[in-house]
């Protein structure tokens, strides 16, 4: 059966993992999680405590009248690694940038189909309704991402705008199921819209889908 660990690069976004493991923290899918923030001098990279969520509202990104706004920052909240007083967050390498490394996904074996990214409201992957995904329009979604294994994702990517089942990044760069371990890599970000008139503080599944034999 092939196995999945998700990693983000902390260290240098143009290392691969199996050369510079080092690089990397195992995100735990059950303790740990992603924020995307605006940051600010509480809300940082490398934290001392975790943040609360009056101290996340403070740091939200703002939206702006006159362009599409990239949210500045991804933090990884590093709960599962705090042991002894260690850093509570650490800032996600090359998110949003023409970076090929910042998000792995390392698999173990073989699988039966191309593992692919998508995202959801919740755990039940049922709905995509919030306004971070669109409001059920997938195309609205403003979680971008992109597919890096093979090539950097470019200059200001617009990446594939991610939410449900339909719109999905394909890992291996469409070229199917995995014939053995391999590290796949993503970039992904969100894109606040020019003058968006909902302001919101959300949470939402990222879902890599394969199957194995």
């Amino acid at each position: 059966m092939a196995e999945m660990k998700f990693l983000i690069n902390y260290v240098d976004s143009t290392h691969i993992y199996a050369s510079y493991p080092a690089n990397y923290i195992e995100v735990d899918l059950t303790n740990d999680y992603l924020i995307w923030t605006k940051g600010d001098d509480t809300v940082k990279d490398l934290m001392t405590h975790a943040p609360t969520p009056g101290e996340l509202n403070a740091a939200a990104q703002e939206i702006s009248e006159e362009e599409d706004i990239m949210v500045a920052l991804c933090l990884l909240m590093d709960y599962s690694h705090n042991v002894g007083g260690s850093y509570y967050t650490h800032k996600v390498l090359g998110m949003g940038e023409n970076k090929q490394y910042p998000f792995c996904f390392s698999f173990n074996g073989a699988t039966a189909t191309e593992p692919q990214l998508e995202a959801w409201d919740d755990i039940t992957h049922t709905t995509f309704v919030k306004n971070v995904l669109g409001l059920g329009v997938t195309l609205d979604s403003m979680i971008k991402a992109k597919c890096t294994t093979n090539t950097l994702p470019g200059v200001d990517w617009p990446g594939t705008p991610i939410a449900g089942g339909s719109n999905v990044v394909l890992l291996n760069d469409g070229a199917g199921a995995l014939s053995g371990a391999k590290d796949l890599y993503s970039n992904i970000k969100i894109v606040l819209p020019e003058d968006y008139t909902i302001p919101a503080v959300e949470s939402f599944i990222l879902t890599v889908r394969y199957t194995f034999s």
